[in-house]
């Protein structure tokens, strides 16, 4: 049986697919809820309180638009036919985002540095935003020019990202106590698996789709901006998401878990 019906342009939904979509939905609910219960009564009236609640808000509320409308930038794949599913405005919105989420790594080794009294994180931390803003760059190009090796580059930076950060992490457990050791402690665990998970799934994905890609499929960077801004493939088939589902599930997951957690800072250091 087969209808067009709003966004949905076949029916029924794979079942798998289903399944995936309400429990991104469901992620969406609940990180909003998380943030507005920090914001609420968890979070410390500090300026570092505050510019952290700013920059995870922002950061939560782009990931759970993309969890809605979640797209695949390269392939133009989307799942609603709609303008909020534009390759463009996702790019765009995602760019944002990772932005902030840099500058919340900054200040919170920053302000990290300060607690346990070690000036030397302090000098990593200036390292995150650079980083973040080349890895953006080279995502651009590849959405732009359809050249997968943009993307794995984009996801090696992001690795040495999350090392840095799980380095800085570690570092600082050993000068902490309490709540703020154990928060270290995991913090320098899950950036550490998720490093090696993006060396060994994503860019390998990346490298194997640009060898499987023609070069004559790639664009202009010019042409490539026009044809991010409205083409766009609309699909319900499961085979088109299942190698998305892994790394969206856990960005939209455990990566913002530990946004919202950087907000915790200092509240839980006050506990130490």
């Amino acid at each position: 049986m087969s209808l067009q019906y709003g966004f949905i342009s076949a029916w029924p939904i794979n079942r798998k697919l289903t399944l995936w979509l309400g429990s991104l939905a469901a992620l969406t609910a609940f990180n909003i809820g998380l943030w507005v219960w920090i914001a609420r009564s968890a979070s410390p009236r500090t300026p570092y309180g505050e510019i952290q609640l700013l920059l995870s808000g922002i950061y939560v509320g782009v990931c759970g638009f993309r969890s809605l409308f979640p797209r695949v930038d390269l392939e133009r794949l989307c799942l609603w036919d709609t303008w909020l599913s534009t390759i463009f405005l996702g790019r765009t919105a995602a760019t944002i985002a990772e932005l902030c989420f840099a500058v919340q790594c900054a200040v919170f080794v920053h302000r990290l540095s300060e607690i346990v009294g070690m000036p030397l994180l302090d000098v990593e931390a200036r390292v995150f935003v650079p980083v973040a803003v080349l890895a953006q760059l080279v995502c651009w190009y590849a959405v732009l020019s359809l050249n997968h090796v943009g993307h794995a580059i984009e996801e090696t930076l992001w690795a040495l990202l999350m090392l840095l950060l799980s380095a800085a992490l570690g570092t600082a457990a050993s000068a902490a106590h309490g709540p703020l050791r154990t928060m270290l402690i995991a913090g320098a665990l899950v950036y550490g698996i998720a490093a090696g998970l993006t060396m060994v799934v994503d860019v390998r994905m990346y490298m194997r789709r640009w060898r499987l890609s023609a070069a004559d499929d790639r664009l202009p960077l010019a042409t490539g901006l026009r044809d991010s801004r409205y083409r766009r493939h609309p699909t319900l088939a499961w085979e088109d998401w299942r190698e998305e589902v892994p790394w969206m599930t856990l960005y939209f997951s455990i990566g913002v878990w530990t946004s919202l957690a950087m907000v915790l800072l200092e509240w839980a250091a006050s506990r130490s």
